[in-house]
């Protein structure tokens, strides 16, 4: 089975690069996960597509970290875990090519790459908090590929 098509709110697994790993000169992530890809995806040169990528976590996070928490229904929709409460992360993010050959196959289901689609509301509003981040200077990005990586807009995603 071919990788998804990228689109805003995909959810997808992921080997996810930290930028703390980043800057301790790791380019590899510490485990796959459900990752989220959002808000920005721009046409490259070559006809592919450059993606913003957002962590998923079930770690708590610290109140000052921008991040939207998905709801019970969602996650169970999605076929993530139920057992804990999961966030995606809104000031750090990951920029790769889309599809992105980091992408790997869901546990369990032999060929398929992605969990599905968040809902539109959801998707807006990261997308708003992911461009105001980077206006303010604020959203730690890990090149994944040799790119620069692309550039918030006012678009809407949806």
């Amino acid at each position: 089975m071919p990788l998804p098509r990228v689109r805003p709110g995909l959810v997808f697994r992921y080997e996810y690069v930290w930028k703390r790993q980043s800057l301790a000169g790791r380019d590899i992530g510490e485990k796959e996960r459900p990752v989220c890809c959002v808000a920005l995806a721009v046409s490259a040169v070559d006809g592919g597509q450059r993606i913003l990528i957002a962590p998923i976590t079930t770690q708590a996070l610290e109140s000052s970290t921008p991040a939207v928490e998905i709801p019970m229904a969602v996650k169970i929709h999605l076929g993530l875990d139920v057992d804990r409460r999961s966030w995606i992360i809104l000031n750090e993010a990951n920029v790769d090519s889309g599809p992105t050959p980091d992408m790997r196959q869901v546990p369990g289901k032999p060929g398929c790459f992605e969990y599905g689609v968040l809902p539109l509301k959801m998707v807006k509003i990261i997308w708003e908090t992911v461009v105001s981040e980077r206006a303010a200077r604020r959203l730690a990005l890990v090149n994944r590929d040799d790119e620069d990586p692309p550039k918030p807009t006012d678009r809407d995603p949806g």
